[in-house]
């Protein structure tokens, strides 16, 4: 158990990688689009590029989801509403006509005219109600009178139009003219508006009922296809009627493969092209950076990319509303250009560009848009997120978009008419957002541990607090320090390496003196040396502590652990010479070496190999009494010799001739810095 433990501890970066790529492939099998894969490529309106496609089998052309609800909601529209006759209502009304009226005095009347007027507006009223008096509903909102309705009455359904029923404006307009003709009559009238109530009541239900019923009844196809029937031919447009046929067929394929199958095997066909993409990005992103090979942390990161821009594409393919080119993958090779070469983004890219044009129906525009307008966009940005630069690269993106989407269009259709103009509007959107590639940035050099240039280039500005108080309390290791950053650069640009790391480095590389300046050369006055009243020990301690002791000051002001790698390395494991000379020849016995020598570790990238060369060349040369070429070349030779010999590079990523070059970086820039100037005195 113990060895199966520490063999999985041992391959912790191997596990990280895999890790990484599952939770890819989780992602992608969550938003995996619903849609499988066709054989067939085509677009709407455009030319079908394959030859004559005859039907493998029977098939029916299925409507489109469009055109159902459509249907639906012109049957909803047309649905004529519900009103069911109350015959109990007209009784009710009647009987308390005739009660409210028996009961009117009718003093100085003729009661025989009485009677027959109070007779005459009851046979009035019996009418109006028989032929029904309609209730005011939101149903009959914007119908004419020439609408139809269904009467419900006594259980049978007859259509009639809305004008042939009355309304309570209209009785009561009729009872207003009859009050007008005397006394009496205004007296009944108004008893018969007391009373009169609507006896057409809206039945929701049963209008419910029946549009439900019509539509069931809607078809979901329209016609059908027979097999060895042709389709369509190559060069046809595929107009509306082809792209229903087709989608028909698409979906029909879907349908019979898992009833055959009995499970849709086109996913683990769509995983299964997934898992080959994502390991070939991972073995391509290992092997093109050997420096970092146990190092997860590429692999992780584009992994998480690829998950979230696939998880946003897939959204926006699925959705009616939002265009596949509004969602800013550009961000992706944007975001690792950053911290990494121009190589690994953009192959990183392209694999994401291939697992969403798998899904996305016209793949060829799809991937040749993104590749081409995002290379350009990625090319230009190199490694730096500088503000202006990174509005400038969002142009590009934009640009790069409009340009190459324009030319496809040309391409396939021949002609301006076919551009889709509402496009570039997404392309600004998209444009737009991949500015946020500058806030992200900082968000994964915190999750991730990274260090961008711009930290770089704000951490080595002479205002740090670290490098200002280095300057104050040791103004001669700040002035070696500004030396040292130059002749890296100098080696940088001769054999590559991060210069700006370097020169950020080299500033904080000998931080740790500040803490007992007097100890060191650079900041002694020439009649007093500190040492002198030292043992050799004690001396080389002092010198050697200044490592640690700028490891643990940055570690406090939290100063990005790239930078402290280089404090740690810069002195390799070599000796602190002077002094274990010094104890030797004041000691009758062996001296303990690790006493005199750097805890390391070595240098173990070029630019920590780099900053070894320069610190060493720059304070030796410092030593020098003459500083002519012949003794600059040979001070250079001797050192970097002997820093091989002691293997201080073995374990960096350098190679003989680079370490051959960088010697004459070193010789050339020593002569310009100490070249004899001519006395104008």
């Amino acid at each position: 158990m113990k060895q199966r433990w520490n063999e999985l501890l041992r391959n912790f970066p191997l596990l990280q990688r895999a890790l990484a790529v599952a939770f890819t492939l989780i992602v992608i099998l969550l938003f995996l689009p619903k849609k499988a894969l066709f054989q067939f490529e085509y677009q709407p309106d455009q030319p079908w590029k394959h030859e004559r496609l005859l039907a493998p089998f029977d098939f029916s052309i299925r409507k489109t989801e469009a055109e159902l609800q459509q249907e639906a909601e012109d049957l909803k529209t047309s649905q004529e509403p519900v009103f069911t006759y109350q015959p109990e209502r007209t009784s009710e009304v009647l009987d308390e006509y005739r009660v409210n009226t028996a009961s009117i005095p009718l003093v100085s009347v003729d009661s025989a005219f009485a009677d027959s007027l109070r007779l005459a507006i009851e046979l009035q009223l019996e009418l109006w109600m028989d032929r029904g008096i309609l209730a005011q509903h939101v149903s009959l909102k914007g119908l004419s009178p020439v609408h139809t309705l269904l009467l419900d009455k006594q259980g049978a359904l007859k259509p009639v139009r809305v004008g042939e029923f009355l309304s309570l404006q209209k009785v009561n307009d009729s009872l207003q003219s009859i009050s007008a003709q005397d006394s009496l009559a205004a007296v009944l009238a108004g008893v018969a508006l007391e009373v009169l109530r609507p006896n057409l009541q809206f039945n929701d239900p049963l209008t419910q009922k029946l549009l439900d019923a019509k539509l069931a009844d809607i078809l979901p196809v329209e016609g059908k296809v027979n097999r060895g029937q042709a389709i369509i031919d190559q060069g046809d447009i595929v107009d509306a009627y082809h792209l229903k046929v087709l989608q028909s067929l698409e979906k029909e394929m879907e349908e019979r493969n898992l009833l055959e199958q009995g499970f849709d095997l086109s996913i683990v066909g769509e995983m299964g092209l997934a898992v080959l993409l994502l390991l070939l990005l991972s073995a391509y992103i290992t092997l093109n950076l050997p420096s970092i090979h146990n190092d997860p942390r590429p692999v992780t990161l584009s992994m998480v990319l690829i998950g979230i821009s696939f998880a946003a594409c897939s959204l926006a393919i699925n959705s009616a509303n939002i265009s596949i080119y509004v969602i800013p993958i550009g961000i992706m090779p944007l975001l690792l250009r950053v911290f990494y070469d121009f190589r690994v983004s953009i192959f990183s890219f392209v694999v994401l560009t291939l697992l969403i044009s798998l899904f996305y129906p016209n793949a060829v525009e799809f991937t040749v848009t993104q590749v081409a307008a995002i290379s350009i966009a990625t090319l230009y940005q190199a490694s730096s997120t500088r503000r202006s630069r990174i509005l400038t690269t969002a142009l590009l993106v934009f640009l790069g978009y409009s340009l190459i989407f324009t030319f496809m269009s040309l391409a396939q259709n021949g002609n301006f008419s076919a551009l889709v103009s509402l496009n570039y509007g997404w392309f600004a959107i998209n444009a737009l957002l991949c500015t946020l590639v500058f806030p992200l940035v900082y968000l994964v050099e915190k999750i991730f541990g990274y260090i961008s240039e711009t930290t770089l280039l704000e951490l080595g500005e002479s205002k740090q607090p670290l490098l200002k108080e280095l300057a104050v309390k040791a103004p001669g290791t700040f002035q070696h320090s500004l030396q040292v950053a130059n002749l890296a650069e100098k080696i940088a640009g001769a054999i590559g390496g991060d210069p700006i790391l370097l020169r950020t480095a080299a500033m904080y590389h000998d931080i740790g003196k500040m803490n007992e300046p007097q100890y060191f050369i650079e900041n002694q006055l020439p009649d007093h040396n500190p040492h002198d009243e030292l043992e050799p020990e004690e001396s080389a301690r002092i010198i050697i502590d200044h490592v640690s002791k700028g490891a643990e000051l940055c570690k406090q002001e939290r100063i990005p652990v790239q930078i402290i790698q280089f404090i740690r390395t810069h002195h390799g494991t070599s000796k602190v010479r002077y002094f274990h000379r010094l104890a030797q020849e004041a000691s009758t016995e062996e001296v303990d070496v690790s006493k005199f020598s750097y805890p390391g570790p070595k240098p173990f990238t070029k630019e920590t190999a780099i900053l070894m060369m320069a610190d060493s060349i720059e304070a030796a040369s410092r030593s020098l009494k003459k500083t002519d070429t012949d003794s600059l070349d040979k001070l250079v030779e001797a050192i970097i010799t002997h820093q091989v010999s002691e293997g201080q590079f073995e374990e960096a990523p350098i190679t003989y001739s680079e370490i051959q070059e960088a010697k004459r970086a070193l010789k050339s820039a020593l002569r310009s810095i100490y070249h004899h100037r001519i006395s104008y005195d």
